[in-house]
């Protein structure tokens, strides 16, 4: 994929989300470009990254990530989820300190454990994106 098609592709995504989040999170590393376009195609102005670390077969999130999220709405956005375990430690961290979390990427993958609340499609075989 080239910055062109990510562009269609992102903003395609952004035109499916019908929802007003109070902040964008976007997952270290592939996530963060992609939430960044969101936040400002949603003109929403708090963005912040969080970063999810493997664990053995699991994922936590790491370091104290906690920028006064109770009660908030936030978008949390990964580019692919290809087992989904990330989202889903990340999203299940900022529901423990009392936000309220919806979930978007551009592509999954069917062996993804999670599904996201917005999304293009469903995907076969990784995605290149041109930030990797």
């Amino acid at each position: 994929m080239d910055w062109k098609k990510f562009d269609k592709e992102i903003r395609s995504l952004a035109g499916r989300i019908d929802w007003k989040p109070d902040a964008v999170i976007g997952i270290v590393r592939g996530g963060v470009i992609p939430a960044m376009v969101l936040a400002n195609s949603l003109k929403v102005k708090k963005f912040y990254i969080i970063k999810v670390r493997h664990v053995g077969e699991g994922r936590k999130v790491k370091g104290d990530f906690a920028p006064g999220v109770a009660g908030m709405k936030i978008l949390l956005v990964e580019d692919m989820l290809e087992t989904g375990k990330s989202l889903a430690a990340a999203k299940k961290y900022l529901e423990e300190r009392g936000a309220e979390v919806k979930t978007a990427c551009l592509y999954t993958m069917p062996r993804s454990e999670i599904r996201p609340d917005f999304s293009l499609k469903e995907v076969t075989n990784v995605v290149p994106f041109p930030w990797e």
